[in-house]
């Protein structure tokens, strides 16, 4: 962005650090960056929120409180606008300068080229990469923040789906990303049981098909799961018809062919049902058993009543609402 203000002011133009005045009030110190932008002699301050998803009219509130306190000239410095943002800015006559290409300071010039980030909606449901993530970010709450890099590590995921990802839990208002320098740091911006009520109803079921068995495979990692991980958890009991075991396609697909039967056959048969995930149930697991909430939307659609009752006791410990009141 410095180089397209050089490219309209001239090479004099600086951006540096800043810090704030005594006066101005706690919660916009806490909230906003400050930085102090210069040409020639002219001076004007910029206030960059630190929370990505920010809301116009709060935005629009703060920053007008911020310029009471301010000697200088002073701008909004923002992160990709929508059309109508930029309109509703221009018509409150706040300043503000937007990357990549948009500079509104009528106390120096203004600039526009027609290029905007357009408003993100989140699809209906995550893809595995966004579950991985939010899952992630559930399970291990203690951490207060992380960058991309070592969550695309840790979720064995590449960066470009670790990104796809957070962007996606960031358009569903779950998560801020806070940039610094080239490192982009991920923070949940709820506590544990609110960021699960608000994410859940678009997790997806992992399971993507089920494999049968005669023989459980000598080798590979497979997870206690379906009915069989819910009675290990609940007062619910296991027939012996009822799936048991997940594994990921890598695992899945590492099967030998001679000891996979059909559906009839595991029916007149026996044998064991294999869930094949969209991801590795490993990631999650404890004690060799799949996380509660993978196993929740696993089995959240299940017609069986004692199945539904046996959920409610995981959606209670977890915060999430009950679907059969007793």
């Amino acid at each position: 962005m410095l180089g397209f203000l050089r490219s309209i002011f001239g090479e004099k133009v600086d951006i540096t650090s800043y810090e704030y005045m005594k006066t101005i009030p706690v919660y916009i110190q806490d909230n906003y960056s400050i930085l102090l932008m210069s040409w020639e002699e002219n001076q004007c301050i910029l206030l960059s929120p630190n929370d990505h998803s920010w809301r116009l009219p709060t935005l629009k509130k703060q920053f007008k409180n911020f310029q009471s306190f301010c000697d200088f000239p002073s701008a909004l410095y923002l992160h990709g606008l929508t059309s109508q943002q930029r309109r509703n800015l221009i018509e409150n006559k706040i300043p503000f300068i937007s990357e990549p290409q948009q500079v509104y300071l009528p106390f120096w010039g203004c600039v526009f080229a027609e290029k905007f980030n357009s408003a993100a909606v989140p699809p209906k449901t995550m893809a595995p990469g966004a579950q991985r993530l939010f899952l992630y970010l559930y399970y291990f709450d203690k951490i207060e923040r992380t960058n991309l890099t070592d969550l695309s590590a840790k979720l064995c995921i590449s960066k470009a789906t670790c990104t796809r990802a957070a962007n996606d839990l960031l358009s569903a208002g779950l998560i801020t990303i806070d940039k610094e320098g080239r490192n982009k740091w991920i923070v949940s911006r709820f506590n544990k049981p609110e960021f699960l009520r608000k994410g859940y109803s678009r997790l997806k079921s992992p399971v993507e098909r089920v494999i049968y068995v005669k023989d459980i495979p000598p080798a590979g990692h497979f997870f206690q799961s379906n009915v069989k991980a819910l009675s290990s958890l609940t007062l619910v009991s296991a027939k012996g018809c009822d799936k048991g075991l997940a594994a990921s396609p890598k695992t899945a697909s590492s099967i030998p062919t001679d000891i996979i039967i059909s559906e009839r056959d595991f029916e007149d048969f026996g044998g064991y049902p294999i869930e094949v995930w969209s991801y590795d149930p490993a990631l999650f697991a404890e004690n060799g058993r799949v996380d509660d909430i993978s196993l929740l939307v696993s089995l959240d659609s299940d017609p069986d009543e004692r199945i539904q009752m046996g959920l409610d006791e995981l959606r209670e410990k977890h915060g999430l609402p009950i679907k059969y009141d007793e």
